[in-house]
């Protein structure tokens, strides 16, 4: 499992309050999984990604778990970041129970993180799991 600190600016420190403990998102062989304490988190399985690519996340998003249009994003500063987008709805923690069809992770190490979710993607595949529809 690759362990992916997530970016973290001036505004990070009030998410301490809500979200003690490290602000991370860990790929493993299975499942992408965030967390952000009392906020929110979620678990995305790799086989349910069907396209992952960047997204400039705005400094008036805002920071924490934040809900957008057919979104959930996990970030803890503006900048960069990677969007899942999935084959279906998954349910995720916000910190209710929300459906979403893109995940934002906003992670430190933007390349190392999104090389680690495709690798994972093609040994999922490889090991005989079904890719999502009209994957390549």
């Amino acid at each position: 499992m690759a362990t992916f600190p997530l970016r973290t600016g001036r505004a990070t420190f009030l998410l301490r309050m809500l979200a003690p403990g490290p602000l991370v998102a860990d790929v493993g062989p299975d499942a992408v999984r965030v967390r952000m304490g009392w906020l929110g988190g979620a678990t995305v399985p790799v086989v349910r990604v069907e396209r992952i690519s960047r997204i400039a996340w705005p400094w008036w998003g805002g920071v924490g778990v934040r809900l957008g249009r057919g979104l959930v994003a996990f970030v803890a500063a503006a900048g960069e970041a990677a969007i899942l987008e999935l084959d279906g709805e998954l349910s995720v923690r916000t910190p209710l129970p929300w459906r979403t069809r893109r995940v934002v992770i906003g992670a430190k190490d933007l390349e190392g993180f999104v090389e680690a979710v495709a690798a994972a993607r093609r040994a999922a595949w490889s090991a005989g799991l079904s890719p999502p529809a009209g994957s390549p």
